[in-house]
This record gives structure tokens, C-alpha cells and sequence, in this order.
């Protein structure tokens, strides 16, 4: 009796894809090492190889590249988009550089509340500046409602992964919360870390 080879074609499919992610992953590294020696130039085609075919880093690269002016002209749009693609993908860098051209309006109008939901997603992600960020815009109603609960928490947080700022401004807003608002934002904040940190494992 005749049995099909079912197992054949996603075997032989696995390994096309990986085959394909090795050559997208050689593209984004020959683009680092061409960055890192100043040759701007094949650092951006070879991070561009990468990107277009949805590398997370490469297409952050590439909006660094455009944002800064490195051996291209300044160009916000362009860096929005890429920043954009890697957002998409939770690149929490991305997503605070997203954030800081909404707050600046490079390139496109200002929004403090598109500015607000992108350092939201990525202090969601683990970001401590964009966690120091969101802390600060609670604390003060940039984009979203004032709220010093809310701050404090992300404040606090920003703390523990390394921002040096955040354990000063945390203890200024402190000076106008009661004890019971500072006992839950820390609350708040010791149960994301404790998410993030078992994601992470």
C-alpha cells in the first residue's frame, strides 16, 4: 500500500526558511560591519537588502540613517517609515525614535498623543527611556491624562532598568501623593517587572 510523504514538503519548506533567514541575517551584519568603518554607503544597501525583506534591526538602522543625515541627506520621511516598519514588530527603539518625531514634529505634524502611544508601547517593551518618557507625560498630561499614580509607576520602573533621572523626578512627584497612591504605583510597578522579566526568560 502506497502512504504519501506528508512530512516531505514542510521539511524541505523549514529549510528553504531558514535558508533565507541566514541570508537576510548576513545582509543586516555585513551592514553592521560596513556602519561601524564608516562606509555609510554599503552599510545602507546591505541594511536595505535586510529591511525590505523584514529585519526588525536593519530597518531601524535605516531610519537612524535617515534621521541623522549619515552619508545621506536628512530625510524624516524616510526614517519615519522605517521606524515605522520596525515598530510594527515591537522594535522598542523604533518605537521610542516614532515617538520623538511625533514630540518634535519632524517631518510630520506634532501629536503629543500618537508621541504618547508610541513611548507607551515602547516602555511596554522594556524601554527605560520611554518608560522615563511616559512617566514624565503622566506627570504632566502630555497626550494623555494627568495621572500620578500612573507616573510614579513608570517612573519607578525606568529606575530599576538604569535611567539615572527617573529615582529624582519620582521623588519630587512623591512630594504630592499620598502614601496609599505611592504603595500602589510601586504595586503596579513590581507586577510588570515581574511579567516582563518571566516574558524574557
Amino acid at each position: 500500500m502506497f502512504f504519501p510523504r506528508r512530512t516531505e514538503t514542510p521539511f524541505i519548506l523549514l529549510i528553504v526558511i531558514q535558508l533565507y533567514s541566514m541570508v537576510v541575517h548576513a545582509d543586516f551584519n555585513r551592514g553592521i560591519y560596513a556602519y561601524n568603518h564608516y562606509d555609510y554607503q554599503t552599510a545602507r544597501n546591505e541594511f536595505k537588502l535586510a529591511a525590505v525583506d523584514g529585519h526588525a534591526e536593519a530597518q531601524y538602522y535605516l531610519g537612524e540613517i535617515y534621521e541623522g543625515g549619515i552619508g545621506v541627506p536628512i530625510d524624516y520621511r524616510q526614517a519615519f517609515d522605517w521606524y515605522w516598519q520596525a515598530a510594527k514588530q515591537e522594535h522598542a527603539g523604533a518605537q521610542a525614535r516614532l515617538a520623538l518625531l511625533y514630540t518634535n514634529g519632524f517631518g510630520l505634524a506634532r501629536s503629543p498623543e500618537d508621541s504618547f502611544y508610541w513611548y507607551l508601547r515602547s516602555a511596554e517593551n522594556g524601554y527605560p527611556l520611554a518608560q522615563f518618557e511616559v512617566g514624565l507625560m503622566y506627570a504632566r498630561g502630555q497626550g494623555t491624562p494627568v495621572s500620578k499614580i500612573d507616573a510614579y509607576r513608570w517612573l519607578t520602573t525606568a529606575a530599576s532598568y538604569g535611567d539615572p533621572e527617573a529615582m529624582d523626578v519620582r521623588e519630587k512627584l512623591a512630594a504630592g501623593m499620598t502614601q496609599l497612591e505611592t504603595s500602589r504605583a510601586a504595586l503596579l510597578a513590581s507586577e510588570w517587572e515581574f511579567a516582563w522579566e518571566k516574558e524574557k526568560r
